[in-house]
């Protein structure tokens, strides 16, 4: 386990730049999300049990993975990934007044200079990914 990095944006086009995957895309993801908890729902409903749920739940996690809204998918859980050590050092440098060192584990800024130097120090180019800090609207951690 680890802290990881996430934007704060709910942008639908800006994650979508992010991860690289055509426009619709974060639709289709919340689509697909919305379907197959009709699905789980209608089983339970059903009295299918508990085995069967898991692994309906699997087959539909297996499905999504396969495509480009799985891309999505596991960007919103995993973000940036887990701190590199560079990114702890720049975060724990700009702790804001008021705050404590559990800001470091689980915090957040909408500061643009400080989402850019976290960002470099993480290894992630936005520039490259088509966005700016004030496109991500903040970051998140934790």
């Amino acid at each position: 386990m680890g802290t990881r990095i996430y934007p704060t944006t709910r942008n639908a086009n800006t994650i979508e730049r992010i991860v690289g995957v055509p426009a619709g895309t974060f639709d289709s993801l919340t689509n697909i999300i919305l379907e197959n908890g009709k699905e789980l729902a209608k089983a339970e409903a059903d009295g299918v049990d508990y085995s069967a749920i898991d692994d309906l739940k699997y087959k539909q996690w297996e499905s999504l993975h396969e495509r480009e809204e799985g891309i999505i998918d596991n960007f919103l859980t995993f973000g940036w990934g887990k701190f590199t050590s560079e990114a702890y050092e720049v975060i724990k440098a700009n702790i804001p007044a008021g705050e404590d060192e559990d800001w470091l584990w689980n915090g957040g800024t909408k500061d643009v200079g400080l989402i850019d130097s976290i960002m470099e120090a993480q290894g992630v180019d936005l520039q490259k990914l088509g966005v700016t800090a004030e496109d991500i609207e903040g970051l998140s951690w934790g």
